[in-house]
């Protein structure tokens, strides 16, 4: 369909250039058939002096160079262009037929004008010949065309405006001469970007290619293995038959000055980012993420509701108000393990094991994130800036007696939640979203937000469909917790380092007879910032 639209506009331009090119013969009748658009001015000039006065060669000028604009808008047109880009040089492209057709206007007014005023053929030889030779002297200096015609225009004489040219030349010559810089895409850039972008394709970090991606990849989608992608960053001709050879290739391409080391970590990075990104771990549903933006203690401020509106004053004064604030710190700590791909995985990889074995360690770091954060939670030194526990009595957000899950203990969690106050005192009517429980008491959660029809109303189950049950393998027994969305309540935040999204790889030692060594990095932190978006009961 977008081909078809854009056919369409395109000879949507086609028929319009056709008519402009009927009506031509208007503006430049007096034009002899040798000089067609695309004829040289300085012999039309010579030509027909008598035609041409000073104003209406800069005019025809212009004209000549919409012509050129128009030929060139169309041209821009391409089978794959998009409908809405095509639709724009359709625009365009009407701008500069509307300005053609007014300076055919300005020509013929012109001609009219110059024809009741100079009635001499000596002077309107005369007239030429300046202009004529104004142009000479222009373009063998290399002036812009702008100059040569403002000074045609203008009248300036022939001496003045050589003088003016000269002067130029000089001046380009003493200086640095610079051209307009141009976007290049450079040979090895794209060498490299296509060889990327097929092993990581191979390694199965990504979609299958299009457009430009894939014109890069093309000539490297058929490698199968790494021993391939080595031998091409490497410039090795011919089949790589043997283990041997195939030792020879990888040792090359790690230990040489080939971009494959570079080509392969970033590869098997994107792999590995793309797997963490499909982890859900647990902990991220209830915690807030706020990044930082290095290794130092960072504090989590909690502000405070904003106070109260009063009644203004019999005398119009406006009581200002405080905010209260609390702070807890949180640090992002980094964490590394190193790894080796063996040799014999290396040289006998040919279905991407490698990249399953590196981008499986993605859903090991989210499984790490899910292990340290629950440790960091159910810990006794996970405390808030009041020297307490997240959970406790004095929170107002621990059950005095652990029972099971049932509508009055729910909702005596419910209860505690919206009761809950801020740091001004303003109650917050806190909604919780989430039920968290272990695996232990999965069943019975389940079973409890299961929505059934029943036929007394002391029997129905008013908490249905407002929670959403998660369950964490790192929690064991009978608690419970209510959460508030992260969103609204946060008591929890995590974050990574600024920058950095995922974990990451980095090949430490090259190739060799025990295979690539490499280590994983990751900076992450957790830590508690709240009570109050929170609830536990002990369960029973």
């Amino acid at each position: 369909m977008k081909k078809m639209n854009v056919l369409a506009i395109a000879c949507t331009l086609a028929v319009a250039a056709l008519a402009f090119v009927a009506m031509a013969p208007a503006v430049y009748a007096a034009v002899p058939a040798s000089h067609a658009p695309g004829f040289s001015l300085g012999d039309l000039l010579s030509n027909n002096a008598n035609y041409f006065a000073s104003a209406l060669v800069a005019m025809r000028v212009d004209l000549e160079g919409l012509i050129k604009r128009a030929s060139d808008k169309i041209a821009e047109l391409k089978d794959d262009t998009p409908a809405e880009a095509a639709r724009a040089i359709e625009e365009d492209h009407k701008k500069i037929l509307a300005d053609i057709e007014k300076l055919r206007a300005d020509i013929a007014a012109k001609e009219a004008e110059e024809a009741a005023a100079n009635n001499s053929p000596a002077q309107r030889s005369a007239e030429a010949a300046r202009a004529a030779d104004i142009l000479d002297v222009g373009t063998r200096a290399g002036m812009d065309t702008d100059a040569i015609q403002t000074a045609i225009r203008n009248g300036d004489s022939l001496d003045a405006f050589r003088a003016r040219a000269f002067d130029f030349m000089a001046e380009r010559a003493s200086g640095t001469q610079t051209s307009p810089g141009r976007v290049i895409r450079d040979e090895v850039e794209t060498r490299r970007s296509g060889m990327l972008t097929a092993m990581t394709f191979r390694m199965g970090g990504a979609e299958q290619p299009t457009g430009d991606a894939l014109s890069m990849a093309r000539g490297f989608m058929d490698n199968q293995d790494l021993v391939d992608f080595a031998a091409a960053s490497i410039g090795h001709r011919g089949s790589v038959r043997s283990v041997r050879e195939r030792e020879e290739v990888l040792t090359r391409a790690f230990h040489s000055g080939s971009d494959f080391p570079a080509i392969f970590s970033s590869a098997i990075n994107t792999v590995l980012e793309r797997r963490y990104a499909l982890a859900e771990p647990t902990y991220r549903r209830i915690a807030r993420r706020r990044d930082f933006v290095d290794f130092r203690p960072h504090y989590a401020v909690s502000v405070g509701e904003f106070p109260m509106l009063e009644k203004l004053t019999e005398s119009g004064e406006i009581k200002f108000g405080t905010f209260g604030e609390s702070k807890e710190q949180i640090a992002v700590l980094p964490y590394a393990k190193g790894i080796r791909v063996s040799r014999q995985m290396m040289v006998n990889d040919r279905l991407g094991a490698i990249g399953e074995v590196l981008g499986g360690y993605g859903r090991t770091v989210a499984r790490f994130e899910e292990i340290t954060f629950y440790a960091m939670k159910l810990s006794a030194n996970t405390k808030l800036s009041d020297g307490k526990v997240v959970f406790h009595a004095d929170h107002g957000n621990l059950a005095g007696a652990g029972a099971a899950i049932t509508v009055a203990s729910i909702g005596a969690g419910k209860a505690a939640m919206r009761k809950q106050k801020g740091l001004d005192d303003a109650t917050l009517n806190i909604q919780p979203s989430i039920l968290l429980v272990s695996p232990d008491k999965e069943t019975e959660a389940l079973q409890y937000l299961a929505p059934i029809l029943a036929n007394d109303s002391v029997k129905v189950n008013p908490h249905v469909g407002t929670l959403e049950p998660v369950v964490a393998a790192e929690l064991t027994g009978n608690a419970w917790y209510l959460f508030a969305s992260p969103d609204e309540a946060p008591v929890y935040q995590w974050g990574l380092l600024d920058g950095y999204t995922a974990p990451r790889i980095r090949i430490e030692e090259p190739f060799g007879t025990q295979g690539v060594g490499m280590t994983v990095e990751h900076d992450i932190g957790f830590g508690a910032v709240d009570f109050r978006g929170g609830y536990k009961n002990p369960g029973a």
